[in-house]
């Protein structure tokens, strides 16, 4: 990493710097002036997580726990609230039995490190199931209820549950969502819409005559299996429940950057698409909610990743820093929230993976490892609340004590290769991988700044494939598919960011920084004055 700090009298860098290279991407910005604009961070709205029944294991909660006291989340949701394994709803005898236990544990913890439910009401207890179509490893019914009357009340009692523990205002501040991807046959019985339509009325009503005040949405449809820019199902829902007067307080969907998605199994690749796949599907979806008269609902996308696939091992390599970094900022303004799936890849959809970097959806995996999504995270974290200048691979932000971050970007999008399920499934586990990224030139950046005064902190933090990505330092060990404990102290080391610090004096005129990013690199500048 090339580091350079420099005006007219100062010069401050161990590192030779060749100024006739650094043309690509000058950046002048007057700390002074006025901003361009406010920074959301919608990013940071929600987050994703297996089922509720992993968030009740140990390690899970110190992988939440982590993230939470790093870069913290506003929302958490998980799929599973109603399965069997957390026992909230059985019969005896034909009458129904409630067990709100495990629930507590879990809502009890979330709230304690400051995260909140977003609830997924699913999937359906086997003992008020229609059917024995189930899903995952884990077999979460997928039926609709055999009594409709009991499902109303299931729904009524939890929410009851919850006001009286958690308090009425506090349960109005949280939202709840009828289901997951009821377009997908194997997460819905035959993706019958008049039946979804049906569950999620009668759960919207059973909510609001507890109170009109709780929030309620959905279809939570698999956006990526209907095309670009469309929202599956969305046309449909809306117009139901605009004709039929049906309470909807936010739209959700998944736009996944794919062109068509894995199998029931979770096996398989599906065909990315171009990198401005995420802002096609936000636009497209704003057309939508217009066309149907709903453009003044909340727009929660309640699962987003590289792509819906558990296995896909490019979840694991440096490529997810830059592209969580770029999408999430160019998304600003179209969503309320856009939650990451997952925290943690303790996660069971289609079996725990067998290695330790298999692909796996979650910031952490398994071993608690903070992954390349986790930096992404945590650079967004890191950014001032107003905006002063960006562009296309950096943005210039100033904070409200005065601190102005400065992140930088370079981000190699999937290659021809990268659809080719052979060339992958080969890859995996090997430095191949990055083979199906476009091989681009390292970045470079020269910063122009003017307006600071006194004595300044400078703290540039890196990230590339040889600073901070994990999955780069387990392929440098030879890819052990059992990490031993004297490995895991290595990898943690091997998983923390390069950073550097300089104190110097400002000029009288401008500061100038000069900066090299790697490929699928990410670097923050932070530069704070004196008393800040």
């Amino acid at each position: 990493m090339l580091f350079a700090l420099r005006s007219s009298a100062i010069f401050n860098s161990d590192d030779e710097v060749n100024l006739e290279l650094l043309n690509n991407n000058n950046i002048i910005v007057d700390c002074t002036a006025e901003g361009e604009a406010a920074l959301i961070p919608y990013w940071k709205v929600c987050v994703g997580g297996g089922r509720v029944a992993e968030a009740l294991r140990a390690d899970f909660q110190k992988h939440l726990e982590l993230v939470q006291r790093e870069m913290p989340f506003d929302y958490i949701r998980m799929h599973g609230l109603f399965h069997d394994d957390m026992m909230i709803y059985h019969e005896k005898d034909g009458q129904p039995v409630l067990n709100w236990q495990y629930v507590d544990l879990v809502y009890d913890h979330w709230l304690s490190i400051g995260i909140r439910p977003f609830v997924e009401l699913g999937f359906m207890p086997y003992d008020l199931a229609s059917g024995e179509e189930t899903v995952f490893w884990w077999k979460g019914n997928i039926t609709p209820p055999k009594d409709w009357d009991r499902w109303e009340w299931l729904v009524q009692q939890f929410v009851r549950h919850v006001i009286e523990r958690y308090g009425r205002g506090e349960v109005r501040r949280w939202y709840f969502e009828v289901w997951n991807e009821p377009d997908l046959k194997f997460f819905w019985k035959d993706a019958d819409f008049d039946a979804y339509m049906e569950l999620y009325e009668r759960s919207a009503r059973a909510i609001k005559q507890i109170d009109a005040a709780l929030r309620v949405g959905g279809p939570a449809t698999a956006s990526a299996s209907a095309g670009p820019g469309i929202a599956s199902w969305g046309k449909e829902f809306l117009s139901a429940c605009r004709g039929r007067d049906i309470p909807v307080d936010f739209f959700s969907t998944h736009p996944y950057p794919t062109n068509h998605p894995f199998d029931e199994e979770g096996n398989g690749y599906m065909t990315w698409d171009g990198p401005e796949r995420l802002m096609v599907d936000l636009t497209g979806y704003e057309k939508t909610l217009a066309e149907t008269g709903f453009s003044h609902l909340e727009k929660h996308y309640t699962e987003w990743s590289s792509s819906p696939s558990p296995r896909d091992p490019t979840h694991d390599t440096a490529f997810l820093a830059p592209f969580l970094v770029q999408n999430n900022l160019r998304g600003q303004g179209h969503a309320d929230s856009l939650s990451f799936w997952v925290v943690s890849d303790i996660f069971e959809e289609s079996r725990q993976g067998d290695i330790p970097f298999h692909g796996g959806f979650g910031l952490v995996n398994i071993q608690g490892l903070k992954k390349p999504s986790y930096h992404g995270y945590w650079f967004l974290s890191r950014l001032g609340e107003e905006v002063l200048v960006s562009g296309d691979s950096y943005v210039v932000t100033r904070h409200a004590s005065g601190k102005i971050s400065i992140l930088m970007w370079n981000y190699c999008h999937y290659t021809v290769e990268a659809n080719d399920s052979r060339f992958i499934q080969q890859a995996v586990g090997t430095r191949q991988l990055y083979e199906m990224f476009e091989q681009n030139p390292e970045k470079q950046f020269t910063l122009h700044l003017s307006g600071l005064k006194g004595n300044l902190h400078v703290q540039s933090t890196c990230f590339d494939r040889e600073h901070g990505s994990v999955l780069d330092a387990w392929l440098e060990m030879g890819a052990p598919n059992h990490v031993l404990r004297e490995d895991l102290a290595v990898l943690r080391q091997k998983m923390e960011l390069d950073v550097r610090v300089q104190r110097l004096e400002a000029p009288s005129d401008a500061l100038t920084w000069s900066c090299v990013v790697q490929p699928h690199g990410v670097t923050l500048l932070d530069i704070l004055p004196s008393g800040v």
